[in-house]
């Protein structure tokens, strides 16, 4: 346990102790205060503070809470074995790091994307690592600038917030060497604004997008500085196997074939904590006796092993002729456009037919076209553009504007939150 103001200028800590109230919060004996530890350690003459404890195989270490693949919040527990597996394959994947590299590290830690790979693994690796314990997304840019970071991992929507900041555009980023994204599917439109972003500030390698859940670790795939492909989450990582099933089935699909992608080896979880029906629906023994965890993703994985994620198999929209809309489709098309930040698709209930969903696309614009008016206009060509390109099922039934896109505490665009907003939408 430690508190706040221990880290605090003598000034700033004075003014902390006199107008904050702490919480009394009941301890307990077995936690002790982060500067007792210290000041114990530092008295024991070289002798060892704690005792050596054995090494227990499969011992949880960890336990974030995520949705995972039916929407309620379940503890998934993480190993010793699962964390140290994620930093070894981040070492050996091809990403290049060097002992002492500076890692800005914003992922909030109890997220399982946070816990493993913006803390345990480049702490693992050797890296300084930049904790920001509170981090604003809109201060990314100021932080990069601040900190002159090699490394750093992000959801996609962070980094159009630093594409987005005037003080980004003409600042030289040949001192960073890998941005990774992860935690959300990066749509390809986005992607290849990134990647020119990244030449033009002397970044010299490409977006090292990857793929995993909480339930593995966070981390399964990547792609990487000499091994990419626009649009692919990139190959298994090293100790990791990824497959392409039939939804629901066992049965295992061909190259190019989509379905659902699965994810076996020591990265997948112990289980969700006292969720054992939940830990079955999820993670299952197939007839070749390997133990899968099923993504709940859509995807497809080519000749050369490069995996390609569509969309959630529940972010579906399906209409009421049962054609499946999936939203990743229309959202890069949208994406496209110079003038769209942000774009993001969900169903409404298809009222003419009294059953199934129908696209609305919804989208943040940039600070051109936040007055109504031209917001109303680019919304029109929007749909427009929409009606004369798209699939005729795969069209939205509208294009509307939000100030500013709801976001989930990871980064991800708050599906669930649009959803509600909008269930009564008259188009």
């Amino acid at each position: 346990m430690q508190s706040a103001a221990d880290s605090m200028a003598p000034l700033t800590k004075l003014g902390y102790r006199l107008t904050t109230k702490l919480p009394d919060i009941p301890y307990g004996e077995s936690v002790e205060k982060w500067n007792t530890f210290v000041s114990r350690a530092k008295n024991t003459h070289g002798t060892a503070c704690a005792e050596a404890v054995p090494y227990i195989p499969d011992e949880t270490a960890v336990i974030t809470y995520t949705g995972g693949t039916t929407g309620f919040p379940k503890g998934v527990m993480l190993t010793n074995d699962g964390m140290n597996t994620v930093a070894l394959n981040f070492a050996y994947a091809g990403l290049h790091y060097d002992r002492g590299d500076r890692f800005l590290d914003i992922m909030p830690v109890f997220s399982s994307y946070g816990v493993v790979c913006g803390l345990h693994m480049p702490l693992t690796l050797g890296l300084e690592n930049v904790v920001i314990p509170r981090f604003e997304a809109s201060k990314l840019g100021a932080l990069i600038r601040k900190y002159k970071c090699n490394h750093m991992l992000a959801v996609p929507a962070f980094y159009e917030m630093v594409m987005s900041d005037p003080k980004m555009k003409h600042y030289d980023l040949s001192f960073m060497r890998m941005l990774g994204t992860g935690g959300d599917t990066m749509n390809p439109a986005l992607e290849e604004k990134l990647y020119n972003f990244m030449r033009e500030h002397g970044i010299p390698n490409p977006p090292a997008q990857g793929y995993g859940m909480s339930e593995v670790h966070a981390a399964a795939s990547f792609n990487f500085e000499s091994t990419y492909r626009p649009g692919s989450v990139g190959i298994p990582s090293l100790k990791t196997t990824i497959s392409i099933f039939r939804p629901e089935t066992t049965e295992e699909l061909d190259i190019g074939e989509e379905g659902e992608v699965c994810i076996s080896g020591p990265t997948i979880m112990k289980g969700y904590y006292k969720g054992e029906a939940e830990t079955d629906y999820v993670m299952k023994r197939h007839p070749d006796g390997q133990l899968w965890v099923h993504s709940g993703d859509i995807g497809y994985m080519d000749e050369d092993g490069f995996v390609y994620v569509k969309g959630r198999v529940k972010h579906m929209i399906i209409r009421f002729d049962g054609h499946k809309v999936f939203p990743i489709q229309m959202e890069t098309f949208l994406s496209a456009h110079p003038a769209v930040r942000n774009a993001a698709v969900i169903g409404v209930p298809d009222r003419a037919h009294g059953q199934g969903q129908l696209p609305l696309a919804v989208v943040e614009l940039d600070d051109g076209h936040k007055d109504k008016e031209k917001a109303d206009a680019l919304c029109r060509e929007l749909f427009d553009s929409c009606n004369e390109t798209l699939e005729e099922r795969g069209r939205p039934v509208a294009v509307v504007a939000v100030d500013k896109m709801p976001i989930t505490g990871l980064g991800k665009n708050d599906i669930r939150s649009l959803t509600e907003q909008y269930r009564e939408y008259k188009y």
